[in-house]
C-alpha cells in the first residue's frame, strides 16, 4: 500500500525539521563550555529549546497524519499547494534569519510573526495582530527589561537608530 502524496509531504517535512534540529544540536557543542554560576553549562537552554522543537515536529507530524487519514483524498489544487506551503514554512524563517542582523530584531520580528502566522493558515486580522503583538511584547519585556539582554539592533542605516531608541524606551 503506497502512501498518499499528502502523507509523503508530512513525512518529508518531519525529516527536514528533525534534520534542522540535529544540525542545531550539533552546533551547540561549539559553545558548551562550563559557566561558573550555572551548573548545566552555556548550551543547556539552547539544547532544551532544540529538543522541544524536535518533539513539537514529531507531535505535529503525528497529528497531521491522523488528520490526513480521516480526510478524503486531496484535491489536485490542495496537493499542488503543498510544495508552495512547504517552501514558505522554511523560506520565511530563512528570510528572517537573513534580515535579523541587518534590520534588527525590533523591526523584523513583528513582520516575521505576522507572515509566519499567515503561512500557517491564520487569516483573522484580530488574531494575527493580537497574537503577533502579544508574542513581540512578551519577548521584548523578557529580554530587554527582565534579563537586560541585547537583541540584534541591525546594521543597515536607520534600523540601528530605531532599535536603540526602542531599547532606551523599554528600559
Amino acid at each position: 500500500m503506497s502512501a498518499s502524496p499528502q502523507a509523503k509531504g508530512i513525512w518529508i517535512e518531519l525529516v527536514v525539521w528533525l534534520g534542522l534540529t540535529l544540525v542545531a544540536f550539533v552546533l551547540t557543542f561549539q559553545f558548551s563550555a562550563e559557566v561558573g554560576s550555572y551548573a548545566w553549562g552555556a548550551a543547556s537552554w539552547p539544547r532544551a529549546i532544540i529538543l522541544m522543537m524536535a518533539l513539537g515536529a514529531v507531535v505535529q507530524c503525528l497529528f497531521r497524519l491522523r488528520q490526513a487519514s480521516g480526510a478524503p483524498a486531496a484535491a489536485g489544487k490542495k496537493a499542488a499547494a503543498l510544495p508552495i506551503k512547504l517552501l514558505l514554512v522554511f523560506g520565511v524563517p530563512l528570510l528572517y534569519v537573513f534580515l535579523l542582523p541587518r534590520t534588527g530584531f525590533y523591526v523584523t520580528t513583528p513582520f516575521f510573526l505576522l507572515a509566519y502566522l499567515m503561512v500557517l493558515g491564520e487569516r483573522r486580522p484580530k488574531v494575527l495582530i493580537g497574537v503577533s503583538l502579544l508574542i513581540y511584547v512578551l519577548i521584548n519585556l523578557l529580554f530587554s527589561v527582565l534579563f537586560f539582554v541585547a537583541l540584534p539592533t541591525g546594521t543597515w542605516p536607520g534600523f540601528y537608530d530605531f532599535s536603540n531608541w526602542l531599547v532606551s524606551l523599554l528600559q
